[in-house]
């Protein structure tokens, strides 16, 4: 008889490691999205609505989207991990573990309930008396027997649907339920499900109050056609759309409304990227990437739409909040980004020079002269991303007049050796990557404080 080593884990350990490394917004979110998933798997197309409310007593969610089959609530749905990671859905949810970890971290009590249309389940989950259940042997018993059970209750016209309240808060969720933390919520809800509300497919509805969304809206004139790029790539449909807003203020710093800043790059319908201008999504400084942002860029708009059937091909973080950067689909991704935004970034550095050519004061002055100098008299046209009639271009043209001529220089090149040692210290002193960033800062620090000018 062959003997058997144990490797099950201990509930109180999967646990511990499931809920370690979440916040209470984030198990706030894989809650919602486990809803959004249900309408996208069950394809329905008239709208539908997901109910949020919390206190510091109980927090519950319900929606209208389909409900839950039984034979998968009892073999899928509490399921540490799923069988398959292929949906065959646009969806988000993946590994099988969100709404676990989630319930978990919020609380000790969990009353779960849904019916599907054809059967009505009621699932309580007393999580310190789960932990305690073992079998005669002495090892942890997983499964829960359903709380109830029988044909569907639906009645007057009741679409299937899904509740789930959990209660006995744990201390770390009643501390986070404070006006900030809702309020901050709500605005979240309203950039991240902002396909689901504009289409008017999904309401919203946080405490009761309606959450309203918003929409980037593309802007072109004749002068300035946007771009339009698409493909197909290891499965994912890519499609990227960029523009000139040629009323934004180039001297504003800080942008209030959503989708006016950099780049939104929404996953299977979520804007997961948000106004974006970090590394991530290829402002570096370095070549061939994007140079870092300025405000003589704020005029730069882009927008990424992924859409995928099978969600493991989404270069997404487990926290569904930002890119994996690790993942080979993101890098593919991140050079078509910035092979299609680089022709509009030239254009505005090259703006920004001509006019720097021209004027030599202070740099808001010359921002606000440029700002001037790009609003055009023509009318500027705003449509949806999904507007088919919109006139896109396959690359950036700016019109004839906008185009600018650099000046040609006449360049050199200056080379020389010095102790590596050295050179990593001048790096972090000037904040570089690279050697010939250093060469380049030192002399440019050289040459300003020693005040030498071009005529001499």
């Amino acid at each position: 008889m062959t003997e058997l080593v144990s490797f099950q884990p201990t509930k109180k350990l999967f646990i511990h490691i499931l809920t370690r490394d979440i916040d209470i917004r984030d198990c706030i979110f894989e809650l919602l999205d486990n809803a959004v998933d249900s309408y996208t798997i069950n394809e329905i197309d008239e709208k539908r609505e997901i109910r949020l409310n919390f206190d510091k007593n109980e927090l519950s969610i319900f929606d209208n989207c389909g409900g839950i089959d039984k034979k998968k609530l009892q073999e899928e749905v509490f399921r540490f991990g799923t069988k398959d990671f292929l949906n065959h859905a646009p969806t988000i949810g993946l590994y099988g573990i969100g709404l676990k970890r989630s319930i978990f971290k919020l609380g000790e009590l969990i009353v779960f309930e849904t019916d599907d249309g054809k059967d009505y389940c009621k699932l309580e989950i007393d999580v310190n008396d789960w932990l305690k259940k073992k079998d005669e042997e002495g090892n942890d018993m997983w499964d829960i027997p359903l709380t109830e059970t029988s044909t569907s209750r639906l009645i007057n016209g009741q679409k299937p649907f899904t509740r789930i309240k959990v209660k006995k808060l744990r201390y770390e969720t009643i501390e986070s339920f404070v006006p900030e933390f809702e309020r901050n919520l709500k605005e979240t809800v309203k950039i991240y499900y902002s396909r689901y509300i504009q289409r008017d497919k999904i309401n919203f509805f946080i405490n009761n109050e309606k959450q309203s969304g918003f929409e980037i809206k593309v802007k072109a004139s004749d002068d300035f056609k946007p771009v339009k790029v698409e493909e197909e790539y290891e499965g994912i449909k890519i499609a990227i759309f960029c523009w000139l807003d040629l009323r934004e203020e180039q001297t504003k710093r800080y942008v209030k409304e959503p989708g006016h800043q950099g780049w939104n790059v929404f996953m299977n319908e979520r804007l997961v990227i948000f106004d974006d201008t970090s590394e991530d999504t290829g402002w570096t400084g370095e070549k061939p990437f994007l140079p870092k942002v300025h405000n003589i860029y704020n005029q730069f708009r882009g927008v990424v739409l992924l859409n995928t059937n099978n969600p493991s091909k989404l270069p997404i973080n487990t926290s569904k909040n930002g890119f994996n950067t690790e993942d080979r689909i993101y890098h593919h991704l991140l050079n078509l980004m910035v092979k299609v935004a680089r022709p509009f970034i030239d254009f505005l550095s090259d703006k920004y020079n001509k006019q720097k050519e021209k004027i030599d004061e202070k740099e808001d002055e010359l921002l606000k002269t440029i700002s001037k100098d790009s609003e055009e008299e023509k009318k500027i046209i705003e449509t949806s991303i999904d507007d088919t009639k919109t006139e896109y271009q396959s690359t950036f043209t700016p019109p004839e007049t906008a185009i600018v001529t650099r000046p040609v220089i006449p360049q050199t090149r200056i080379s020389f050796k010095k102790p590596r040692r050295q050179v990593d210290i001048m790096k972090k002193v000037l904040k570089v990557r690279t050697n010939w960033q250093v060469g380049e800062k030192t002399f440019d620090y050289f040459w300003e404080s020693e005040g030498l000018d071009e005529e001499e």
